[in-house]
């Protein structure tokens, strides 16, 4: 079963597309998905309330390793969970624990955080949070966080950019 999976065998299986969604004013926006689905209204983005895409477009299929490459002033956070209940549990949290900001009078660029989730390809419930960003030493990072075992996760990769094609990978110990 893929959820039994070492890390580091998982981290080689798993992939995020990158999808243009063509708005109706002809601008366009990139998210980060677990799958790609050609009805772009299956979109599943939080904190999103822009216009609903006309279209969208799978722009590559990339590995956490490769798709560190793709970033330029940017992060990803790829979080795993063991089922879709404990994924949609978490990410209510988060958009509770915003909207609760927003209330009392805080602000949050919801422009900067972009949530995506849904199964990835490996079958595991996956939620992607694409920040705007360097987030390690000035480089574009990709990040795994496992919640499968742990309710508040643990941070078991990274993959940090470098020059060219390099890319700096680091698995975390898991006890």
């Amino acid at each position: 079963m893929i959820n039994d999976l070492d890390i580091k065998s998982l981290v080689a299986e798993l992939t995020v597309v990158r999808v243009r969604y063509e708005l109706p004013d002809t601008s366009a926006f990139i998210r980060y998905q677990p799958r790609y689905d050609e009805d772009p209204n299956t979109l599943k983005v939080h904190h999103y309330d822009g216009e609903i895409p006309l279209s969208c477009t799978n722009t590559g299929e990339f590995t956490l390793k490769a798709l560190v490459n793709e970033l330029r002033y940017a992060y990803v956070l790829v979080h795993l969970f063991p089922d879709e209940s404990a994924m949609n549990f978490y990410l209510s949290g988060l958009d509770n624990g915003l909207a609760q900001l927003e209330f009392i009078g805080g602000s949050y660029d919801f422009n900067r955080l972009w949530i995506s989730s849904g199964i990835s390809n490996c079958g595991i419930p996956m939620a992607i949070f694409l920040g705007k960003r360097h987030a390690v030493n000035g480089q574009p990072s990709v990040s795994l966080v496992d919640h499968r075992e742990e309710s508040a996760g643990k941070l078991v990769y990274r993959a940090i950019g470098g020059a060219g094609d390099h890319v700096g990978e680091d698995f975390y110990n898991q006890d």
